[in-house]
């Protein structure tokens, strides 16, 4: 088990850094100039130089690779070149707004796209098990932008029942870090982007679980149980579901992955100041040190949470064998 656990912890620092190493070289080579952005050519030739200089653009490349590892190790992530804002204090506060959006999606989409499908599975063929199907399917088919603006229409602008965008309403202030989760007025805003994209992840979950249930209750220590005289909900939930959970719980990872890189969409429909707009912003001024910094960022999460679900699943199926660099 220790030996598996720094093997992927090895994997994992080696793909940062081998995604480090990529955005470093795509930001490079990207037509255009990218100082073109921040140093106007109506500049005289020292001012350009001196610009230059504060940005690290002066230097040759391979000075400007070994200063940008040394700053992801240090946090010192370069300034703005739309703002001159350092970097990092700029993806402070939008990693969180990220995090909360994408915690409460995924939350529920779990939860209950779990729940669905281990009642689906014991109800087979039922009208519940149809329902869900057909309409989880609608769901996952149309993009999260259409479903969004849908919401937007009723909820919002015809029913008046949410707020049609932003975080907050203006002129309301809110806390800073966890404390925004106590706030109403923070989680009235929250609720559309959340259901908009847990709504269009909640098949997958819920599916998985069906037909991993559908595989458990035919086994053996299932009709033992049955036999012993054990209550439907019983079996269902202590026996059945406890051992038809570790396929959802791999695909997890996975899910939250997909949705941390398609929230974009969603941030841009309800205009939530999170890491996916602020990677279209950075990416439409040519911000490439904000651009570069919100890639790697989002790219470095998803590699952890994999890593995380790895060595979680480890200690929950007792068959993995890690002996031999096998799983």
């Amino acid at each position: 088990m220790q030996e598996f656990i720094i093997r992927r912890i090895i994997y994992t620092v080696f793909t940062i850094f081998a995604v480090a190493t990529i955005l470093f070289c795509i930001f490079r080579i990207m037509p255009g100039d990218p100082t073109a952005q921040v140093i106007s050519p109506a500049l005289d030739e020292a001012s350009q130089a001196r610009l230059k200089e504060a940005f690290g653009l002066d230097k040759p490349l391979y000075i400007q690779y070994g200063l940008y590892l040394k700053g992801l190790v240090t946090l010192e992530w370069g300034r703005s070149f739309t703002t001159s804002k350092p970097v990092f204090e700029i993806l402070k506060y939008r990693f969180w707004n990220t995090v909360f959006l994408m915690g409460a999606a995924m939350s529920f989409t779990l939860i209950l796209g779990t729940a669905l499908g281990m009642i689906m599975a014991w109800k087979r063929g039922g009208p519940l098990d149809v329902s869900a199907t057909v309409s989880a399917l609608v769901l996952q088919s149309a993009p999260p932008f259409v479903t969004g603006i849908l919401f937007l229409m009723i909820l919002s602008y015809k029913l008046d029942f949410f707020p049609t965008g932003g975080m907050n309403t203006p002129g309301e202030r809110l806390p800073g870090g966890i404390a925004m989760l106590f706030n109403t007025d923070f989680l009235h805003h929250l609720v559309l982007p959340a259901v908009t994209t847990a709504f269009y992840y909640l098949a997958t979950p819920m599916l998985i679980m069906r037909d991993s249930m559908l595989e458990v209750t035919g086994s053996d220590y299932i009709e033992l149980a049955q036999a012993k005289g054990l209550s439907p909900r019983t079996v269902m939930i202590k026996h059945a579901a406890r051992n038809a959970l570790l396929p959802v719980f791999t695909v997890s990872s996975v899910l939250i992955g997909f949705a941390l890189g398609g929230q974009v969409i969603v941030e841009q429909v309800f205009s939530w100041p999170g890491m996916g707009l602020l990677m279209v912003e950075a990416a439409s001024a040519h911000d490439y040190p904000v651009a570069q910094a919100t890639f790697l960022l989002l790219a470095t999460l998803i590699i952890v949470l994999n890593l995380l679900a790895d060595i979680t699943y480890c200690y929950l199926d007792p068959r993995i064998s890690v002996s031999g660099g096998k799983q």
